[in-house]
């Protein structure tokens, strides 16, 4: 097992920490009946002889299916991405089987070929099964228990092998820091159980420490305001940035939460004081990733530092930090981080956030950051071109979710924050962006809507007023714009340089006065540049960069 040291001291690596509690509370209270153990055992009877792909969003039935599949020997496969045909093609792939619990919200996702099991906890028990002996294993801690994928925020998802000693070792300390009080807390979720930060804060929690976890779901603050309610106090809430703000803007009365536990994202100081404010509560953050999991915590409102969980070591390198724990390979962290003489750190950024454009380099966490923050603006995206280094054509683009604002108003607010070189050359609004169930927006998806939308974009417009000087010559007493203006108005308009016009027609006249909107489209080095008035086109040309011109001239 990876970084297992002959003396190492692990804590308790029984299946489940104290079988004889309750791990989850549901709409009917404490699951009764079953122990959760007869639950499992009865469930893994069910399953094959091979990995297991868990098709759940409830976390009672994730956790189910993930301890009957524990005993069963095998392992299961964690994916971000929940579409029927990628759950399929995992499963094929690792000669796995996808399986669901009846009534879950997701058993819907299966393929032909996948299983459903029956939601033993949602029934009573008969004598026979309950009179089945039920053991609760001690499993080795270099036994592997999860193939977990990244979100592939910004690239390829990659599987990681995740081994149960460490697992477990992480939830024992994770537990001491987000449940310090003397009274066992119940966990409530946001968050789905599948993705590595709900698989650890929920689904590892309730099975390797004291604490109870809410079973439901749904992604509306009616939702999460039900199962708050159903909680007991100390309440901790786990959750993301953007469904903490969706909360505070709900308007909805909230129960007494001890804790607010935030990752997937960097959460806004702004956001964090607002929320302890109006839920009368503390905020921290987890800092991790799918590769190590959880490895530091802070308070975001107390300073930008991090503390490292217990048993995580940093070891500075000349190319980034390498970061070590218990069960986890040592890990370069794909972030730039700053070192503190108190053993803390600063999180300064992701090593794949740098974009480059123009000779000048910027962070796209800083980029999305100024966007978001435009009052108005409920959500916001900057999407970096593609072969960005190349291109001299190459531009951000921005999608934004704004039900106050206009495009126009974005951008402009966009040009007083941040360089020319950045900036885009509009602003295209959407009724939301692609993000999955633990609100993060990957890279494909991003891209995936961008190809949707790469029709003729608006850049500008342009009118010549009546008085202009060049209009008494063209022509005496029926002025029309001159074409080389509206040529001109229009590249200006792109605000690229380094273009040649390959082509231009000029196709009706315009007159002084008339307004003129420009839209343009990018194909590799060419921009086609389309005038039109009142939705009739008046001029085209096609654009070009000079290296290309020079190079065919």
């Amino acid at each position: 097992m990876p970084n297992m040291r002959p003396d190492q001291q692990w804590p308790d690596l029984s299946l489940v920490y104290a079988p004889d509690r309750s791990l989850f509370l549901t709409d009917q209270g404490a699951v009764t009946g079953w122990s959760f153990l007869h639950a499992a055992h009865a469930v893994a009877a069910l399953l094959p002889d091979c990995p297991i792909v868990p098709v759940c969003s409830g976390v009672s039935h994730f956790t189910l299916l993930f301890a009957a599949t524990l005993l069963r020997g095998q392992h299961v496969l964690l994916s971000s991405e929940r579409n029927p045909a990628r759950l399929a093609e995992l499963a094929q792939e690792h000669n796995a089987v996808c399986v669901s619990v009846e009534g879950d919200a997701e058993s819907a996702l299966l393929a032909g070929n996948g299983l459903t099991v029956p939601d033993v906890l949602a029934m009573p028990p008969s004598a026979e099964s309950a009179a089945r002996p039920c053991h609760n294993p001690v499993i080795k801690p270099d036994t592997l228990v999860a193939l977990v994928f990244t979100s592939g925020s910004t690239g390829q998802p990659v599987g990681h092998r995740k081994y149960w000693g460490g697992l477990v070792t992480r939830s024992v300390t994770a537990r001491v820091l987000l449940d310090p009080d003397d009274a066992p807390a119940c966990l409530v979720g946001t968050v789905p159980p599948y993705h590595m930060y709900g698989f650890e804060a929920l689904v590892l929690q309730c099975l390797n420490t004291r604490v109870t976890v809410v079973a439901g779901g749904g992604g509306y603050p009616a939702d999460w305001q039900a199962s708050l309610n159903r909680a007991f106090a100390p309440r901790i809430l786990v959750t993301t940035p953007l469904q903490l703000r969706t909360m505070l803007r709900s308007g909805l009365a909230w129960p007494a939460i001890r804790r607010v536990v935030s990752a997937s994202a960097p959460l806004a100081p702004e956001l964090a004081a607002e929320a302890e404010e109006v839920l009368g509560t503390e905020v921290t953050e987890i800092y991790g990733s799918t590769e190590t999991g959880s490895m530091a915590i802070r308070r975001t409102v107390s300073g930008a530092h991090w503390q490292w969980y217990k048993g995580v070591t940093p070891h500075e390198r000349a190319d980034g930090v390498e970061v070590s724990a218990p069960g986890v390979p040592s890990y370069l962290l794909a972030d730039f981080i700053q070192t503190q003489s108190d053993g803390t750190f600063l999180l300064l950024g992701r090593m794949k956030d740098v974009v480059k454009l123009g000779g000048k380099r910027t962070s796209l966490a800083a980029l999305n950051a100024v966007l978001n923050a435009i009052p108005g603006v409920e959500d916001g995206a900057f999407l970096p071109p593609e072969g960005e280094a190349t291109n001299v054509l190459a531009r951000m683009q921005v999608f934004a979710v704004s039900s106050t604002l206009s495009a126009q108003s974005i951008l402009l607010s966009l040009r007083e924050q941040i360089e020319p070189v950045f900036l885009p050359r509009s602003v295209r609004l959407v009724p939301a962006l692609p993000r999955n169930a633990l609100g993060k927006l990957t890279l494909q998806a991003l891209r995936a809507m961008a190809g949707q939308a790469m029709q003729e974009e608006e850049v500008g417009s342009f009118t010549l007023p009546s008085d202009h000087p060049c209009l008494p010559g063209h022509f005496p007493g029926n002025p029309v714009v001159p074409g080389v203006l509206l040529l001109e108005a229009g590249l200006e308009q792109l605000g690229q340089a380094g273009l040649h016009v390959d082509m231009v027609k000029f196709l009706h006249p315009v007159l002084p006065g008339q307004k003129v909107i420009f839209l343009a489209r990018s194909t590799g080095s060419v921009v086609r540049l389309t005038a039109k008035l009142n939705d009739q086109p008046v001029m085209r040309a096609v654009l070009k960069a000079e290296q290309e011109h020079a190079t065919h001239g």
